[in-house]
């Protein structure tokens, strides 16, 4: 992947890529963890110019809603 930082995997074998929240959407990716071994999948929403930030919420809860800075690494390429 173009925007990779770093190749990882998770406790059940999984292959992901670590990459910057503001790479997310170039990279054509859409779903997306906080951390290797989380079991919370988000979806992006959109980007707030205001706070510099990227809305999310939880694929399962979408009432939930958090909101990730541009430069926070995130998880994406894992099997959903």
């Amino acid at each position: 992947m173009k925007y990779a930082i770093e190749t990882v995997t998770d406790s059940y074998g999984d292959e992901m890529f670590a990459i910057k929240m503001s790479h997310v959407r170039k990279a054509g990716e859409n779903f997306i963890k906080r951390k290797p071994d989380a079991k919370a999948v988000y979806v992006i929403n959109h980007y707030d110019k205001e706070t510099k930030s990227f809305s999310c919420s939880d694929y399962d809860d979408m009432n939930k809603e958090i909101f990730i800075k541009a430069d926070k690494t995130v998880f994406v390429g894992f099997s959903f």
